[in-house]
């Protein structure tokens, strides 16, 4: 019975595990349901692609094309020393110089989504707010989906931070549709508070509650922070 219950918790620990990396990665959501649905293989399964993914040798054993390109974002390797150099500019707030090597990149490739995505981060930053847009709205263009959505939720608020708000409930509107997330749900909850539509923010946030009550028992664990601030959401909603 001890030994029985020592497995069933390092599963689960590995499964966790296994779901913080996709988290941290910003890889699909599917994802997260493979590894708490189908333990521990699903974690396995998980543990196979990154050791393909992120090997071009053994990606040419395989007949699968190396370039790094086609490789989900975060598990990139190598790529443009340049855009590199620039990412780690960017990281430590010297965002002129970053923005610099974002542009050159985007002379040599306009529509390179990490350089227009670094540009647009670093233009907002510099107060740039037209600039940064444009290079957001480049970005959604070509890749909507840039990063598992984090970068149309950066658009969002780069939006209403250039007090288009409503542009912003726009875009929540259809990643909501798209999407479903309670991560979105919450964003376009916070947006309409912020546009003065609290009812409309409260029926978000109820809708997505009911969502996550009819939601599988793995669901609600892995979406279980969003539920809390959901629910902290309400209360402050309720409060104001």
């Amino acid at each position: 019975m001890q030994a029985s219950w020592i497995i069933t918790a390092l599963v689960w620990a590995f499964s966790f595990w296994m779901v913080a990396d996709v988290l941290r990665r910003r890889l699909s959501f599917l994802w997260v349901v493979l590894i708490l649905m189908i333990q521990p293989y699903g974690g396995l399964v998980y543990l196979v692609y990154l050791k393909v993914a992120t090997s071009p040798r053994l990606r040419g054993r395989l007949g699968i094309p190396a370039s790094v390109s086609n490789l989900p974002p975060g598990m990139q390797e190598g790529g443009d020393p340049g855009l590199s150099r620039a990412d780690q500019l960017e990281e430590q707030r010297r965002f002129e110089e970053a923005a610099a090597l974002y542009q050159r990149a985007l002379e040599r490739s306009s529509d390179d989504p990490r350089a227009l995505h670094g540009l647009a981060r670093c233009l907002m930053e510099l107060g740039q707010e037209r600039q940064g847009l444009e290079k957001y709205e480049a970005l959604m263009g070509i890749d909507p989906r840039y990063r598992n959505y984090s970068g149309a939720l950066e658009y969002a608020e780069a939006l209403h931070r250039a007090g288009r708000t409503d542009d912003a409930i726009g875009l929540l509107d259809g990643l909501v549709r798209e999407t479903g997330r309670f991560n979105h749900r919450l964003a376009l909850a916070h947006y309409c508070a912020a546009s003065g539509q609290k009812p409309r923010a409260q029926s978000v946030l109820s809708e997505a509650l009911q969502v996550y009550e009819r939601s599988s028992a793995p669901e609600q664990e892995a979406n279980r922070r969003w539920q809390r601030r959901i629910m902290d959401k309400l209360q402050e909603l309720a409060a104001s």
